[in-house]
């Protein structure tokens, strides 16, 4: 136990020594343009990051301040090894026959290579014990109940959707994998970034609730922010980050992984969860937007009889109605007719 307790306290430190290394690169100006954008947005949004840049930066600002080499001198650490070795000396016990001693140089690789091993076994038995069942849930033809999550973090998914995630997150961070239209609400937890992974899309949150439309073919991701903050960026195969944005809320990230082109914009959509709160909210909108949100929310289609009839507009609040009092009250406001054959629906004065 000892020795994985070891073992995990040096994978941390190595963690933090990578975030170190970033950040004096950064400060020294040595990234390049994309890694500049990546370590700053990191900077907003990961406390760790942020934590090392105040330490760093104070550091950086003292007039004598010289960047410490990053290289480990082995032999010298050989030789304090040997010295300690040479002070304390093991006690022999001489049995009939006599080996030749055994020179300083093997025991030294002899050591080396001995304390390889029990690291490599040490990691082994800690990425095997981390290791989760992962588990799929999709929503088929009907809305999800709230999916919760090992660490309190709940997922609705709309029609037809799918999220696979681990039954349970690992001690650096917590990652999902996802398709189709979920609304997020994520537990805090600064130490282990949630990350949602669609396609080369890539969403990632410390604590937050947000709306993610991700469904294949389209290849369209589009986040809308609903509380805290969400950086948005997408990967190359190799998963080097090629673009991103902060998204905060009332914000509206999309991105085409088409033409590879990430976007962000103010959200002028009330109705972008109404699948998940089943509530409309219209203001003084035109008829067939009214349609077409109404359509989507009811899963039925509606035709115009008339354009003309596109002009007319709507303020209204519907709270969880049935489709048939939506147009009942359409029916009474501008005195509509809507016959229908199935699903489609004709609307005419």
């Amino acid at each position: 136990m000892k020795c994985l307790y070891s073992v995990k306290l040096t994978l941390v430190m190595l963690k933090n020594r990578s975030i170190e290394l970033e950040i004096t690169r950064y400060l020294a100006g040595e990234c390049t343009p994309a890694e500049q954008q990546v370590i700053a947005g990191f900077l907003l949004t990961d406390p760790e990051y942020q934590q090392a840049f105040q330490s760093l930066k104070q550091i950086w600002d003292l007039p004598d301040f010289q960047p410490v080499s990053d290289t480990y001198n082995v032999d010298a650490a050989w030789l304090n090894v040997s010295k300690h070795i040479n002070d304390n000396p093991l006690t022999v016990v001489h049995h009939t026959s006599v080996r030749k001693p055994v020179s300083l140089r093997i025991l030294k690789y002899a050591a080396s290579i001995a304390a390889a091993l029990v690291v490599a076994l040490s990691v082994f038995l800690i990425s095997r014990d981390s290791k989760s069942v992962m588990k799929s849930i999709a929503s088929g033809n009907a809305i999800s109940s709230p999916v919760v999550l090992s660490d309190g973090s709940q997922i609705v998914l709309n029609k037809g959707s799918e999220v696979k995630f681990p039954e349970k997150f690992g001690s650096d961070g917590r990652e999902v994998y996802f398709w189709g239209e979920a609304f997020f609400e994520i537990a805090s937890d600064p130490a282990r970034p949630f990350v949602i992974e669609a396609g080369d899309a890539r969403i990632k949150i410390l604590g937050t609730s947000f709306n993610v439309k991700a469904y294949p073919g389209t290849g369209l991701t589009e986040v809308v922010v609903n509380t805290g903050t969400v950086l948005f960026y997408h990967v190359d195969d190799n998963d080097i980050i090629l673009g991103q944005v902060i998204l905060r809320k009332g914000d509206k990230g999309v991105y085409n992984s088409n033409t590879r082109n990430l976007s962000k914009m103010l959200n002028d959509d009330p109705n972008y969860i109404s699948w998940e709160t089943g509530k409309l909210v219209f203001n003084e909108t035109s008829l067939d937007k009214v349609m077409e949100v109404v359509g989507k929310k009811y899963g039925v289609n509606f035709q115009m009889d008339n354009a003309e009839l596109s002009s007319l507009k709507l303020t209204a609040t519907f709270d969880n109605e049935s489709l048939d009092s939506v147009l009942e009250v359409l029916s009474l406001v501008h005195k509509l007719q809507f016959t229908h054959s199935g699903t489609d629906y004709l609307v005419k004065k």
